[in-house]
């Protein structure tokens, strides 16, 4: 053979084995461009789209495991509406996703000198075993003057409730960052949610919907649309109770809550609406529960 024939000899590439191809679709597994294209009869773009499918079952069967209270809505000055999952919501649905949280270095107490305020800092590794991923060194805070911990006492049970706060915070941003959580599409939820008792209306309300004040309101006067049917029913005569928004009494002009009654004046039977929202909650729980496992058992 002349040296003429050896440079212009053409090598065939190298075919992956179906084995190959089958392992490629894992979403666990590293995989480039090169690699992809390289695979015959669109393969590349098969493995593509299978991986796409599994992560969009996981975030829908996430999503189902969820209650309104575990998600906090952010709107921009355009509109556009975006949930960020809570602390609570993660520690939901952390398992489907084979995560592992592994603490780094100790707990870091801040204080301030002056107000004797203090924050508790931490910072842990995660790992998901369905995806691959890895994340690092991230860091988890909360301070003793948040709301959950204000008329906590003594102060020994307050440093235990923040630093509790801290590590749910810290494993709740692993789980966000591994699982794409932190900022979801509103519709996307509705979507999700369509068919359950589930209403985004219900979610608690951030950045862009107003002052503090304003958006308790807008709450209160949202649980005056519960779905038909659904509305508490009175103990003494079966009917459907009838909902009160918050207020101020006319005789001892003291500020008293939304609340549910029945409809009858003859009865004195009444409902917070606060109690009867927290049971609504717990029943979505367990409902969702239930959903996300028929879904997976159905392979979706």
């Amino acid at each position: 053979m002349t040296e003429q024939a050896k440079e212009s000899e053409v090598i065939d590439p190298e075919v992956m084995p179906p084995e190959t191809h089958l392992e490629l679709s894992k979403p666990s597994v590293p995989v480039t461009i090169e690699e992809l294209s390289g695979l015959p009869d669109e393969r590349g773009v098969e493995i593509v789209e299978s991986r796409k499918k599994i992560l969009d079952s996981l975030r829908k069967a996430s999503i189902l495991m969820t209650s309104p209270s575990d998600w906090l809505l952010f709107r921009t000055r355009e509109g556009a509406v975006t949930a960020f999952l809570q602390d609570s919501g993660c520690k939901r649905i952390w398992q489907i996703w084979g995560i592992s949280i592994t603490p780094t270095g100790e707990f870091q107490k801040l204080v301030d000198d002056n107000t004797k305020d203090f924050a508790y800092r931490c910072t842990a590794d995660g790992d998901c075993k369905v995806t691959g991923l890895k994340v690092y060194d991230i860091e988890g805070i909360r301070y003793s003057t948040e709301d959950f911990c204000k008329d906590v006492k003594p102060d020994l049970k307050k440093e235990m409730f923040v630093k509790l706060a801290a590590v749910a915070n810290r494993d709740g941003n692993i789980i966000r960052s591994l699982t794409g959580m932190k900022s979801v599409a509103l519709e996307y939820i509705e979507d999700v949610w369509k068919g359950t008792n589930k209403k985004t209306s219900l979610c608690s309300k951030g950045k862009g919907y107003g002052t503090q004040a304003e958006r308790q309101g807008a709450q209160v006067q949202e649980a005056a649309h519960v779905p038909a049917g659904q509305e508490p029913i009175c103990e003494i005569c079966q009917a459907r109770a009838k909902f009160w928004p918050a207020g101020i009494s006319r005789d001892s002009k003291k500020p008293y809550g939304a609340f549910w009654a029945c409809p009858s004046r003859e009865h004195k039977w009444s409902v917070r609406d606060e109690d009867f929202q927290k049971t609504r909650i717990a029943a979505e729980k367990d409902q969702a529960q239930q959903e996300a496992a028929a879904a997976v058992a159905r392979g979706e």
